[in-house]
């Protein structure tokens, strides 16, 4: 496929550059644009490998639901040969919401770059799988912490009550005690009296 025209989501800082470079080196023709906060505007308008600059406002996380239904039928009008995402972290997971933006630039080809200046290929199915993983993480792992919580309370009632049972048989048993240490002398104080 020729690819003339790619779209970088800046969401990892510190390999942008060297994805630029790489993406420059493999497809010298292209045209590079960017999404990136509106605080980084100038910066990125004044790097030579960066041919636009698509702003967003905020701080908040780049994301398709933040983003705007105008801005993603901008993408869509742009016609994306190639849409990357970049990631600080080798196996991308945390990134699931930027995926979700190459996909909706309706990029023929999509692609998530990590440190090691290697790429993935980014399909739909992977990016909803990789979506609905990192959204229900957090589910799980609210459901065991629930979960050990609803255990450590029955284990904890369930030796309480042991504990009171064992407490209230106890004192039946020594009062049995006591009467069958008390008959049991009662012979020895009659032979002692004949």
């Amino acid at each position: 496929m020729d690819i003339r025209n790619i779209l970088v989501i800046r969401s990892a800082t510190r390999i942008l550059n060297q994805t630029l470079a790489a993406l420059k080196k493999e497809f010298p023709q292209a045209r590079v644009t960017v999404i990136a906060p509106l605080q980084v505007q100038d910066a990125l308008k004044q790097d030579p490998l960066v041919d636009d600059v698509i702003c967003v406002n905020g701080n908040g996380r780049m994301s398709l639901f933040n983003f705007g239904l105008g801005k993603i039928r901008d993408l869509r009008q742009r016609k994306f040969d190639l849409a990357v995402s970049v990631y600080n972290i080798d196996h991308g997971l945390g990134y699931s919401n930027v995926d979700l933006l190459t996909w909706a630039s309706n990029a023929p080809v999509r692609r998530g770059y990590n440190p090691q200046g290697k790429f993935v290929s980014l399909t739909p199915p992977g990016i909803i799988k990789k979506y609905f993983l990192e959204k229900t993480s957090v589910v799980w792992v609210a459901v065991n912490y629930a979960a050990t919580a609803v255990l450590f309370s029955l284990i904890t009632l369930g030796l309480l009550a042991e504990w009171l049972l064992r407490k209230m048989s106890g004192g039946q048993e020594s009062e049995a005690r006591e009467k069958t240490a008390a008959l049991d002398r009662l012979p020895a104080v009659k032979n002692q009296a004949n």
